[in-house]
């Protein structure tokens, strides 16, 4: 498979550089200069030949009918949920059916949307697909999902404010077909969607934004309970570049604090439990009630990343490319990679190497319930290269890879619990002890387009997932080989580490391949 992709690369390569060079005199595909509707290109070319006249009210209907049907030779993730709407990772195979085929039609991912414009003043945004990511199976029951929802208003030509529900300002460079969506359907950018207030400004070349957001469950895909409504909103700056009509440069950054506390307090009453401790302790002190009111405490993390991204046209030729770093973001390359991680200092101490060592300062470390929280730092990437044969056929290659630059802070998984055939379960990669925590994914592929009319294409799509987990530091290396360790008295338990081989594997590989056609209706 790996040697397959690389000739396909090579060969496009060459193609694309024969075809470049015979098409320099050709006009080329203008780049659009509106960062916030990169997506989806064709659309918005169709929109900005629309020219109303001021204080008219005009309609637009926006949007399409996709089918495809999916296949993958083991099982595969998206977000967490096994589902083939939109898979980012291969599943680690803990159970005997993950490594089972499965497969699937689904038309769940159609947009239906409509544009109303008030002259070149403002316009509002709605759009909506069936996709619904927290389902294992996404089928007909699936209700709508509202993908973006919001207005713009343009006092000046040079000037635009934005507000309401669309994908997140930063790292805008949409990655096209990736995310096994084929064509007009990604998922959007590393911020996924978020509820904003922004504005644009431009300056010759130049466009500067800047806006403000929600945190909580738009911090990224992944619903989290424990995060607070944040008093701090997250703030997003970004500056584009487009030196020519066919070449955009551009970088972002993004930053918030993240208030997460207990489960058992009450965000509403800034931090308290939920319900008084009414124990009587029998011998009270100044250190234990200090202890008591600092335990259910909300801790503050940092939040923030950088991005820099790309999107070229030249004649028949587009290549996409973004990479992007930061410290508890979600990036689409890696189904949520990084968002931060709560544990206690017990289970910290019982997952890594010292986990061997018994004894008393051995069983007061692993009885310790305090809560700590980790902030995994993430650097993700990725590449796709675009080429039209002819204004029917046109062929694709896409690249992503996210890795955890900070694995040893992870929660591993513990080998000994892992389920080895119970088809009456289904473990979530949610469930750390049972996955381990995903520190690297990578994902590559080719696709092709044929359209016989200007609003019908048929697809082929091919992905490879390769996920690797991370175990329990305790079961590598020398302590592998200890049962126990008592420092006190200096005597322990060697142990049989067991056959490797036999367990599930840490690293994961799927194949799959998507077949399927869309009719666009826009208006």
């Amino acid at each position: 498979m790996k040697l397959l992709f690389y000739i396909l690369f090579l060969g496009l390569i060459i193609t694309m550089q024969s075809s470049i060079i015979a098409e320099t005199k050709e006009k080329d595909e203008a780049v659009s200069k509106d960062p916030t509707t990169l997506y989806p290109a064709k659309t918005l070319e169709s929109a900005q030949g629309q020219q109303t006249a001021p204080g008219e009210i005009s309609y637009r209907l926006t949007g399409m009918l996709k089918t495809d049907f999916a296949y993958a030779n083991h099982s595969v993730l998206s977000f967490g949920f096994d589902n083939l709407v939109g898979p980012t990772v291969a599943k680690r195979q803990v159970q005997a059916r993950d490594s089972e085929p499965r497969s699937g039609i689904y038309p769940t991912s159609s947009l239906l949307g409509a544009e109303i414009s008030y002259g070149a003043k403002a316009k509002a945004i709605f759009e909506a697909d069936f996709v619904d990511l927290t389902k294992s199976t996404a089928g007909a029951e699936t209700k709508p999902r509202v993908r973006q929802m919001y207005f713009q208003y343009n006092p000046s030509s040079n000037l635009q404010f934005f507000l309401g529900r669309t994908w997140d300002m930063f790292a805008g460079v949409f990655p096209q077909s990736y995310n096994a969506s084929a064509f007009m359907s990604a998922s959007g950018n590393i911020g996924w969607q978020r509820e904003q207030i922004g504005l644009w400004y431009k300056l010759g070349e130049f466009k500067f934004g800047s806006a403000i957001g929600t945190t909580g469950f738009h911090n990224d895909p992944n619903v989290k309970t424990n995060i607070e409504r944040n008093s701090m909103p997250t703030i997003t700056v970004r500056l584009d570049w487009i030196p020519s009509t066919n070449l955009l440069f551009t970088t972002s950054a993004i930053g918030t604090k993240l208030k997460v506390s207990d489960p058992k307090t009450d965000s509403s009453r800034d931090g308290l439990p939920l319900y008084p401790d009414q124990t009587i302790d029998p011998n009270p002190s100044l250190s234990k009630t200090i202890a008591n009111q600092t335990a259910n405490q909300r801790t503050i993390l940092d939040s923030g990343g950088v991005s820099f991204g790309f999107v070229w046209k030249q004649g028949k030729f587009e290549s996409r490319g973004e990479i992007s770093y930061g410290t508890n973001l979600t990036s689409i390359t890696a189904s949520g990679i990084a968002p931060f991680q709560s544990t206690t200092y017990g289970e910290t101490f019982s997952d890594s190497n010292l986990g061997f060592l018994s004894g008393g300062f051995a069983n007061d470390a692993k009885a310790n319930t305090k809560r700590k929280f980790e902030s995994p730092k993430e650097v993700s990437g990725f590449l796709s290269l675009n080429y039209d044969f002819t204004k029917q056929f046109g062929l694709g290659l896409h690249a992503g890879i996210s890795k955890i630059t900070n694995p040893e802070i992870l929660v591993g998984a513990d080998f000994n619990s892992l389920p080895t055939s119970r088809s009456d379960q289904f473990q979530w990669t949610s469930n750390p002890k049972i996955m381990g925590s995903i520190r690297e994914n990578l994902n590559y592929g080719i696709r092709m387009n044929y359209d016989p009319e200007e609003r019908i294409r048929f697809f082929l799509q091919t992905d490879v997932f390769r996920t690797y987990y991370k175990d329990v530091d305790r079961y590598s290396g020398v302590s592998a080989h200890i049962g126990s360790y008592d420092p006190i008295s200096q005597t322990g338990e060697l142990r049989d580490p067991g056959n490797q081989s036999s367990r599930p594997s840490a690293v994961s590989e799927s194949f799959m391949i998507r077949l399927g056609g869309l009719f666009r209706f826009d208006t």
